[in-house]
């Protein structure tokens, strides 16, 4: 109990942050007009005791007159309204702008002046840093400041351990970026998309770069290692894809799986679907279950798991639990990611830990939201370097929440968008690592041990007020409807294409990537692969049509003719036309046979029908794949019906009769003697 108490009258002084004014710098504002300070290193992350800090950087002349041998100075603030060791007070400072009044604790001046435009390197020595701490450990903040420019940062340290440590595990999602090109029909344009995707330099493999060798999880999307889902989902015999895409997917895939071991990998649902936007919804759980039961075999493969959620927005709700376990069937839900701002109170001055368990019992890895947006920051080197040394300020403000707690755990997971500068990120990662309240643990470790926690009373049971994250969902209700109808026509016409297996795979696969996140970050592109889906299966089910036409009936019974045309460039076959009349007054007897249809011809099928009364006499026409899946357009056939019945064979007879009747007549005027009499001729004379 002693020892505690002292670590926390140590936390109290650990950390001196004032609200300085602006205040008098190492040059003259004139030597200064136009400088633009960079940070390029300040090493060690947390100096130890008897160590010195360096601090190096770029000066660059914005100005129009060159700087005559500028000094660059290390300001640690001494003066001012002392603050107590509090995350905010982190934030505030590293959110300040402007010089600091304080003791120059380390100072250089520039060999040469520097010219307007040209940009010098500097390097100041900060001896002993830990014997300016008034605690055993901590951060302080620094000025690194000339005239009127400056740039904020910290610097850890450590003259002995009076704390228990905590442990910190990664996770980073391998994600695909939302780009329409990337499915859909093959060419120029899909074989361009992926190699803009993961050539060298692309974002996937920034972070594959970034994390090689770094103790982080990886969430994969199984949209990167599209041979071990089950065959016909993606990519297959190279029939859909082109050369260069199968090479490039299959080397990404390879490069995941040799180093999946290193990275206690899991594995989203297929596409990394959108289950914020799906969970509770009364739509899309068919085709978001299927999205998560491809996961499983996939983590099967790579030794990882398939069963942790990672909604994006990292929104936690009882009822939001309760539906994804509706989806997470096979596997079951054994874990879900959320954000630990969900989880605390108004007015809370204990940040939750990375270990928590719902009151039902489901464990969750709640991510840390500030210290996960400083590892988004590693896009530049000098972006870098401030994160990192934030990161070590605020990670000794957490701790000295309860500096005396064993058993504190942290957990930081970069967003889907994140995009790191690789040495930068591993340059973080090394000094995450070497800060010595921090012990590397994994998210597997977090898990086992958010199982035997006690319930969190601060999950909440409605929706929770903060702003979400990961950009606004996409999938709204109305459209999880129009992705599961389009889903099924593509299937459904497929049924009837003679290039069915490859039409399938490759419209199919891109109508379930509509379910991705991804969109949440680029919703016009949602509407470009939509418009393609969409374009695709209508062009089958409007190629597919009966001819429009008029046929008239002159009969009691027999067969109508229908023509149906195929405007597509391949064959379709078992297709079903079914034919209803309208009104009663004519009768279907029988349907037309199955049909197969070459491409761009036309089949002309027979229907037996009996005629019930005289009329017209409209005719539905629907053609329908094996599913009963709807395909073609209404055709306008007009049947004009005269049935004949008894009084036509009557009227026939008569009409033969007369017929018969006016030929005797006229054989008979024609014989000799029967008609007009010839002139008697004249007597002889």
């Amino acid at each position: 109990m002693h020892r505690a108490s002292v670590c926390r009258v140590l936390a109290a002084v650990a950390l001196v942050l004032p609200a300085w004014a602006a205040g008098t710098g190492s040059a003259s504002p004139a030597e200064a007009a136009g400088v633009d300070l960079a940070l390029t290193g300040v090493t060690p992350a947390v100096a130890r005791a008897g160590q010195d800090l360096v601090v190096t950087g770029t000066l660059h002349n914005d100005g129009s007159a060159a700087l005559n041998r500028p000094t660059v100075a290390v300001v640690m603030p001494t003066t001012g309204t002392l603050l107590r060791s509090t995350r905010e007070a982190v934030h505030a400072w590293a959110a300040a702008t402007g010089p600091s009044q304080g003791k120059v604790v380390g100072q250089t001046r520039l060999p040469t002046s520097v010219a307007p435009g040209d940009t010098a390197t500097f390097s100041v020595t900060v001896p002993r840093l830990a014997s300016l701490g008034r605690a055993a450990y901590g951060a302080i903040p620094l000025s690194v400041q000339t005239g009127t420019t400056s740039v904020r940062t910290f610097a850890g340290y450590q003259r002995t351990k009076q704390y228990q440590p905590m442990s910190i595990s990664w996770a980073v999602p391998l994600t695909l970026d939302p780009d329409p090109a990337l499915f859909g029909g093959r060419g120029a344009s899909r074989e361009a998309a992926w190699a803009q995707t993961l050539a060298d330099g692309s974002r996937v493999n920034r972070i594959l770069d970034a994390t090689q060798d770094a103790p982080v999880t990886w969430a994969i999307d199984p949209s990167l290692t599209p041979g071990m889902l089950p065959e016909g989902v993606d990519i297959g015999d190279g029939s859909t894809q082109g050369d260069q895409e199968t090479a490039m997917r299959a080397a990404t895939q390879g490069r995941i799986a040799a180093a999946a071991p290193r990275h206690t990998p899991w594995v989203l649902p297929d596409t990394d679907a959108d289950l914020a936007a799906v969970a509770g919804a009364s739509t899309g759980q068919s085709l978001m279950r299927t999205l998560v039961g491809r996961s499983q075999a996939v983590a099967a493969k790579l030794g990882g798991r398939s069963d942790v959620a990672w909604p994006a927005d990292g929104g936690y709700t009882a009822t939001r639990e309760t539906a994804l376990r509706r989806l997470f069937r096979a596997p079951t839900l054994a874990g879900q990611v959320t954000s630990a701002a969900v989880l605390s109170t108004s007015g809370a001055t204990i940040t939750p830990g990375a270990a928590q368990r719902s009151t039902t019992g489901l464990p969750l890895l709640a991510y840390d939201d500030a210290l996960s947006a400083l590892l988004t920051r590693t896009t530049s080197p000098s972006e870098g370097v401030l994160s990192t040394q934030q990161f070590v300020a605020d990670s000794v403000a957490l701790l000295n929440e309860l500096p005396g707690t064993e058993g504190r755990s942290l957990f930081v997971a970069a967003p889907r968008s994140f995009n790191p500068d690789p040495d930068t990120a591993r340059a973080f990662f090394a000094a995450a690592g070497s800060i010595p309240w921090l012990t590397p643990t994994t998210t597997d470790a977090v898990l086992g041990t958010a199982r035997r926690v006690a319930g969190t009373p601060a999950a909440p049971v409605t929706r929770p007020a903060i702003p979400a994250t990961g950009g606004r969902a996409v999938l709204t209700s109305a459209r999880i409807r129009q992705l599961e109808q389009t889903v099924r026509t593509v299937r459904g016409v497929a049924q009837i294409r003679d290039d069915g297996n490859e039409f399938l795979r490759t419209w199919t696969r891109a109508a379930e990537q509509l379910a991705s996140t991804r969109w949440r970050a680029a919703p016009t592109a949602w509407n470009t692969l939509s418009g393609r889906v969409s374009e695709a299966a209508k062009q089958t089910t409007t190629a597919v049509k009966v001819s429009a036409s008029t046929i008239n009936f002159l009969a009691d019974s027999g067969r109508l003719q229908i023509t149906v045309t195929n405007d597509l460039a391949v064959p379709v076959e078992d297709v079903k036309l079914t034919v209803e009349a309208s009104n009663p007054r004519l009768r279907i007897d029988s349907q037309p046979p199955i049909l197969r249809i070459g491409p761009k011809s036309k089949a002309t099928v027979s229907v037996r029908v009996t005629a019930l009364a005289a009329g017209s006499v409209p005719l539905r026409t629907t053609l329908t794949t094996p599913d009963g899946t709807v395909i073609g357009q209404g055709a306008d056939v007009q049947v004009r019906v005269t049935p004949t019945g008894n009084w036509v064979y009557w009227g026939l007879a008569a009409l033969g009769g007369l017929i018969l009747l006016l030929g005797i007549v006229r054989t008979v005027r024609r014989r000799p003697g029967s008609g007009t009499a010839l002139p008697r001729e004249a007597p002889p004379a």
